[in-house]
């Protein structure tokens, strides 16, 4: 997948994340290195298994944004199959109906963010969920133009 073409947001979705091929050719190198350093370092070497076991669990949940669909965690949704689009600023949601399956929600505050303050972190959640689904709305308008409806 190449990700010049996404743009790519940092959300805590609730589905499946994906392990890149790096991250598993890493995993297996290191858990491979471990065994050997326990066998050589023994009881010593039985903590190299803490760094593929955290490269392994470590989750990087992301919003891929992408010209004709975006993926999110283990759903793929093409914009061209979008029926229709719900935006509520109120709840800070952006609902996405398409023929087949479950819609999808994108929720404002699933966004992560790196401030501490209460005001920024609400700030900072609102500006991105503001530009992605704007982003969202314009690609979906460029690929169904019908399905846009605002309720």
């Amino acid at each position: 997948m190449a990700t010049e073409q996404f743009a790519i947001f940092h959300y805590e979705h609730d589905d499946a994340y994906r392990r890149s091929r790096q991250r598993v050719v890493f995993c297996m190198a290191t858990a491979m290195a471990a065994a050997l350093a326990s066998l050589v370092f023994f009881p010593g070497g039985l903590l190299a298994f803490l760094v593929p076991g955290i490269a392994w669990l470590a989750r990087q949940k992301r919003l891929y944004v992408g010209p004709r669909y975006l993926l999110c965690g283990d759903r793929i949704l093409y914009y061209a199959n979008v029926v229709r689009v719900s935006p509520n600023p109120r709840d800070g949601t952006l609902t996405l109906e398409t023929n087949r399956g479950a819609p999808f929600v994108l929720e404002r505050h699933r966004f992560a963010t790196t401030a501490r303050k209460p005001q920024k972190i609400a700030a900072n959640k609102e500006a991105k969920f503001v530009k992605v689904s704007e982003k969202i709305v314009a690609r979906v308008r460029r690929a169904a133009p019908k399905a846009v409806r605002w309720l």
